[in-house]
């Protein structure tokens, strides 16, 4: 393999997010990936990101969100959490916090074919897609693992991790309604697990992401949308079409180590959490932010990007944030899936106690949008 500063192994949003980071701060970087290279999609998808606005200043910076349609970027204004088992609620609006929104759902498809333009017209960048690697051959002073939850990079060089499974799957489709979305991201605790409708840019389509104990998969058409219908309240009236739905396991995992000398681990390699706040993207391009501030000082330092001083800096600036993300989620989880008793009280006396103070709705709000 040609030498090179960077060796990026995974051409994700992350890996690719990273690459044109430092490519941009003057670094040459090489991006290898086993899938073919993306191309813009010509409809919606359920497969989706929850981007954070400040996810969108930072992929704004890197000359990326512009090339992304606005048809799969649209905003969301408000969101609206209920305990489905209770009478809980809490409501969040960007007027609240003084935003234009509280965040954009992004096709993922749309993001990764504009990254992987993008990359093409950044100088110090070599794209090698459909290409396996063995991480003995590269040549590199960093190799950066964002090859995702079952990273190749990590298991090679025996950073060790913790994990396990939730024993849900999260379920993704495609659903009209009857009533509009209203901009608004709304999620309902269910006892088998959360639900979420994601707003599309038509005003009636969302991407539910469900996430349940039981196979959503194998029901009909027909019972699903009863399903869905009982399980959001009839909130926006009875999903009048659902596309084909696709479910995958949930599992949180951490590696103990986000690196050592001449490699580090970034986005899913580190990290993967339950979906239900929609922060797994976010995380990792916090990542890729945080790494691409280091490899920029150490430069400045004379050091090799592949200093372990360089790597721990970046590994104290993530670990912490991405450990109390986790356990938020996990807290959050346990909270909504027990059936102990007394705990529905609590649920619902916590949603409605935030709802009610304004400051610790600001919090919340600045928390998710990364600010």
């Amino acid at each position: 393999m040609a030498e090179s500063d960077i060796t990026v192994v995974g051409a994700g949003f992350v890996g690719l997010s990273l690459a044109i980071a430092v490519a941009q701060r003057g670094f040459n970087v090489h991006v290898v990936d086993q899938k073919a290279a993306p191309v813009m999609p010509d409809q919606d998808s359920s497969n989706v990101l929850a981007v954070n606005p400040a996810s969108a200043d930072f992929l704004q910076q890197l000359g990326v969100w512009n090339l992304v349609p606005e048809q799969f970027r649209p905003p969301y204004d408000s969101m609206q959490v209920t305990d489905g088992t209770g009478s809980g609620q809490i409501s969040f609006t960007a007027a609240e916090a003084d935003l234009p929104n509280l965040g954009y759902i992004v096709n993922q498809g749309a993001l990764l074919a504009a990254l992987a333009a993008r990359a093409t017209e950044v100088s110090g960048i070599t794209l090698a897609w459909q290409q396996s690697v063995e991480p003995e051959s590269i040549d590199s002073s960093l190799i950066v693992g964002a090859d995702g939850r079952h990273s190749k990079i990590r298991e090679a060089f025996g950073l060790r991790q913790v994990s396990y499974s939730y024993n849900q799957s999260a379920t993704v489709c495609l659903a009209t309604f009857e009533m509009p979305h209203g901009r608004c991201a709304r999620q309902w605790f269910r006892e088998s697990g959360p639900v979420a409708l994601l707003p599309l840019a038509a005003e009636a389509e969302v991407a539910v992401v469900w996430s349940s104990f039981d196979n959503l998969a194998e029901l009909t058409n027909a019972s699903f949308s009863a399903a869905l219908l009982e399980a959001t309240e009839g909130e926006l009236g009875a999903p009048l079409a659902t596309g084909k739905r696709l479910s995958f396991p949930l599992v949180q995992q951490h590696a103990l180590s986000y690196g050592a000398e001449g490699v580090a681990l970034l986005g899913d390699a580190a990290h993967a959490i339950h979906p239900l706040a929609g922060q797994g993207a976010n995380l990792g391009f916090a990542d890729a932010r945080a790494l691409a501030k280091e490899l920029s000082a150490a430069r400045l330092e004379g050091l090799s990007p592949g200093d372990l001083r360089v790597l721990k800096r970046y590994e104290r600036a993530r670990k912490v944030h991405n450990g109390v993300a986790a356990l938020g989620m996990e807290g959050f989880h346990r909270l909504f899936t027990t059936s102990l008793p007394g705990f529905g009280l609590v649920r619902n006396l916590g949603l409605d106690f935030v709802d009610q103070n304004t400051r610790l709705k600001r919090l919340a709000i600045d928390l998710a949008s990364g600010r």
